[in-house]
């Protein structure tokens, strides 16, 4: 049976398309323009999402979604109605695999055969699709692509979501992808190696990149709504104020301890998750790949001294990225407020790049 690919080819470079981050905490949206000399920020914008409403990435609240998107557009009018969208988690499969083919046509018509050799889902019930690295295998006897496979449930649910607030879905990306492209988009192409982590609620995405390329992507099963429920547990604390601690503090010297303590001990066990992903990918590269720095984005990479407490675990110097690096503001939105969301619009920025890359 000939399955389908993506809605969009994974990559595909259109302009003026929204960038639309549907996340289990909140929904961002950054809607870009280029006047030729750069990317120009026209409307900026993140709204809560309500709690269970979005689990594992899947919606199992759409009409609660829904309502919040529906009220964010209405509040920022973006002119743009193509929109980009990512997925990530248990339901995405990305590996990096070498394929017996040279040529990209060639890949296309033999990726559902090679795909149901890695895929862990019945082949009918997942969207399949690739991206070719530039590097060929060594030997030259193939081409190694990241093979990507997204439950069609999933993918469907994001495309009726966008449809059903006005929006045309035009591109389904992945999270990890679409965080190398926000950086490439901020600092342009380097020459070395970098780390990139998004500390999202229910899920981290790393993704080693290198001269634009992506050489390393990876989901990971922790983030910023695990430490919530830590300080929840350790100070008897609701929900709203144990989010509002985890990143601003307390005055209360008695919770400051018991919250230092449990942010410390989860935040640890982050960072030697991470390590264990980059001496993974370094045991199977070669020293020129190695990576060099890391860069954390997402809501918990305000989480204080985190990125002290990253560098001493994982060895590498750490920076919270700005993905809004160098962006023009247009009149109206407050360069304060830019600033002040900007390492949790990483991905949203990912995606709304797509509209300035012919």
């Amino acid at each position: 049976m000939k399955i389908p690919s993506l809605p969009m080819k994974w990559g595909q470079r259109q302009r003026h398309i929204l960038g639309l981050d549907i996340g289990s905490h909140s929904i961002k949206i950054l809607e870009l323009y280029s006047n030729g000399t750069g990317s120009i920020i026209k409307s900026i914008g993140r709204a809560l999402v309500p709690p269970q409403a979005i689990v594992d990435g899947s919606i199992k609240e759409p009409d609660k979604v829904a309502k919040v998107l529906k009220a964010l557009l209405d509040n920022l009018r973006p002119k743009v109605k193509y929109a980009a969208t990512s997925i990530a988690g248990y339901s995405v499969i990305v590996k990096k695999i070498i394929v017996p083919y040279q040529d990209e046509g060639e890949i296309e018509r033999n990726l559902i055969f090679e795909a149901e050799k890695y895929v862990p889902f019945e082949i009918e019930e997942v969207y399949v699709d690739f991206h070719a690295l530039d590097r060929e295998h060594k030997k030259n006897s193939g081409t190694e692509i990241f093979l990507v496979a997204a439950k069609r449930e999933i993918v469907d649910e994001y495309a009726s979501l966008t449809q059903e607030v006005g929006l045309c879905p035009a591109v389904v990306d992945v999270d990890a992808f679409a965080l190398g492209n926000a950086f490439e988009g901020a600092f342009g192409l380097l020459n070395e190696p970098i780390v990139l982590v998004d500390i999202g609620a229910q899920k981290t995405n790393i993704n080693i990149i290198l001269q634009g390329t992506s050489i390393f992507a990876r989901d990971m099963a922790f983030g910023g709504d695990q430490l919530t429920e830590a300080i929840q547990e350790a100070t008897g604390l609701e929900y709203g104020d144990a989010e509002k601690i985890k990143i601003t503090g307390s005055s209360d010297v008695a919770i400051t301890k018991e919250v230092t303590a449990v942010c410390r001990e989860l935040c640890d066990a982050w960072a030697l998750e991470l390590r264990k992903a980059i001496d993974f990918f370094k045991a199977n590269s070669s020293p020129e790949t190695y990576p060099t720095h890391l860069y954390t984005s997402g809501g918990s990479a305000f989480l204080k001294e985190l990125d002290i407490l990253f560098s001493d675990i994982i060895g590498l110097p750490v920076n919270i990225l700005n993905p809004l690096h160098g962006f023009a503001v247009d009149r109206g939105i407050e360069p304060k407020y830019i600033s002040s969301v900007a390492p949790q619009m990483a991905i949203a920025t990912g995606l709304a790049l797509r509209t300035l890359t012919k």
